[in-house]
């Protein structure tokens, strides 16, 4: 095939997919997510940081839903937008740094993971840190080549991306680490440009930065608190190790290794450029999550940014190795087709419920009944004179009650007696205001009311059971209660700030 074919089956194949992501989403029949109602409340309070995130996905949210309003696809709209710009992004990069056929098998193992669908429905942190990670490669590649300007321009998605991520800061030692070992990009260490990117990103981040301060570094200590080591463990390293053979799909993971090896062998012979920029964009991330790993639960999305580098390596490793030209195809062919169809069955989850495991288990059980649990509490608020606040021990329960209640919001709270803050529900505060209303308070079907809630009430009842079923089976279920006459609680105010910003 002539080069020129290879970007326009590109753009025909990327825009198709686009625009399926598109239709799947206006007829995807599941509610959002926890986190996705979670940081829908966040861009109903713009800010410049959150209790455990910056704020670049609730801005995101907030653009598309002042688009569309408040309804799930355009909540959602961002992550297939960000996923196109990603695949836009690794094709050109992999197109400058060997050539269009390695460009379009480098999309093609990328789109057929699981975190291609994933990172295309699903509007969270991730898909905006991928794009301005990708972004950022492809511009650096370019500075290197002797654009300067695109220094300046990389500058502008390391900012975007570290107001999306903490995890876009690993990207900068991995790019000085490149300009140190490659002998052609060395120059770049006693000019400008390098130090000014970094200035520009951190410039654009410093108002998260202030923000952190304002409020006890209380984002930087959440995360902090997830990598805290919990002594030597095996198993969370082969969970990690797990997690990303079934993300990656069986047959790219190994293609993915072996581009990792091959990089890794040609960085120590001092072999061929193209190589090693992928390689250490992708290398210092992948060692870092698996050092993680050895000590402490490190989550599946963690290194999807250090893919990027990889899936190039991958289709580099395979396309240039001294093998039959038939023998190359099958392989890459046959990686595309298992991930393909791996990636049929995310999207028709569901199929697995004719099986005989419990329903509640299923991944889809996290992103169905919400809507009806909507529905019967605002039911509930109507019949009690459509004043009761909202309250649950649960943040994902809280988040969802924001979005499904129509009008709840912000009347919503998390009940937390820890006395230190969990959530960003926590930060706003508020509860204390609500002195002499009722409430409703929504929990797992079949629990009680805590005991030192519900003795902050006048008087607290069961009022209903909600069950979410799928073909006649059951998924989940709560318990509403409703709560008459709030005092108050000894510990209304468990936060690192109450100024609602």
């Amino acid at each position: 095939m002539e080069e020129g074919r290879y970007e326009r089956l590109f753009w025909v194949l990327a825009g198709g997919f686009f625009c399926f992501q598109l239709l799947y989403l206006w007829i995807n029949p599941y509610d959002l997510a926890p986190d996705e109602a979670y940081y829908w409340t966040w861009s109903k309070r713009l800010a410049w940081g959150y209790f455990s995130k910056p704020p670049l996905v609730a801005w995101v949210m907030a653009l598309s839903t002042a688009l569309g309003g408040d309804s799930p696809f355009f909540v959602r709209l961002g992550a297939p937008v960000f996923s196109f710009v990603t695949y836009i992004a690794l094709f050109y990069l992999a197109k400058g740094l060997f050539n269009p056929r390695v460009a379009l098998w480098s999309f093609l193992l990328a789109v057929t993971t699981v975190g291609g669908p994933l990172g295309g429905l699903i509007m969270t942190i991730d898909p905006p840190l991928i794009a301005f990670w990708a972004l950022s490669l492809l511009f650096l590649w370019r500075a290197v080549e002797g654009k300067e300007a695109y220094w300046y321009l990389g500058g502008l998605t390391l900012g975007g991306g570290l107001l999306s991520k903490y995890t876009m800061g690993a990207l900068v030692p991995s790019v000085f680490a490149y300009l140190l070992l490659a002998p052609r990009a060395r120059g770049w260490l006693r000019r400008k440009e390098p130090y000014l990117w970094v200035a520009i990103g951190s410039l654009i981040f410093l108002p998260h930065l202030l923000w952190e301060w304002r409020h006890g570094l209380v984002a930087f200590r959440h995360t902090a608190s997830l990598v805290q080591s919990r002594g030597l463990s095996p198993w969370t390293f082969l969970e990690f190790v797990g997690t990303q053979f079934g993300l990656l799909t069986p047959l790219t993971f190994c293609l993915v290794a072996y581009g990792l090896w091959r990089g890794t062998r040609e960085v120590l012979r001092g072999g061929p450029d193209p190589y090693l920029f992928p390689f250490c964009s992708s290398a210092p991330l992948l060692g870092l999550c698996l050092a993680i790993s050895f000590t402490a639960p490190c989550y599946a999305n963690w290194a999807a940014p250090a893919y990027l580098g990889a899936f190039v390596l991958a289709a580099a490793s395979v396309l240039e190795a001294p093998w039959p030209e038939r023998r190359k195809r099958r392989l890459l062919r046959a990686a595309v087709a298992l991930g393909g169809a791996i990636c049929l069955l995310t999207y028709g989850m569901d199929l697995l419920r004719a099986l005989p495991i419990p329903q509640g288990d299923l991944p889809t059980s996290r992103i169905m009944g919400w809507r009806k649990l909507g529905q019967e509490v605002k039911g509930l608020r109507e019949r009690h004179g459509g004043a009761p606040f909202l309250i649950s021990h649960d943040r994902r329960f809280v988040a969802e009650l924001a979005f499904y209640v129509p009008g709840a919001f912000p009347r919503v709270y998390f009940y937390n007696p820890k006395g230190y803050p969990r959530s960003q529900f926590d930060l706003w505060g508020g509860l204390q205001q609500e002195v002499g209303s009722d409430a409703i308070y929504v929990t797992k079907k079949g629990r009680a009311v805590p005991e030192p809630l519900r003795r902050a009430f006048e008087r607290c009842e069961w009022a209903e059971d909600v069950e979410v079923t799928y073909q006649g089976k059951f998924v989940k279920g709560f318990s509403l209660y409703l709560c008459e006459g709030f005092k108050g609680l000894p510990l209304t105010s468990p936060r690192g700030g109450d100024r609602g910003d």
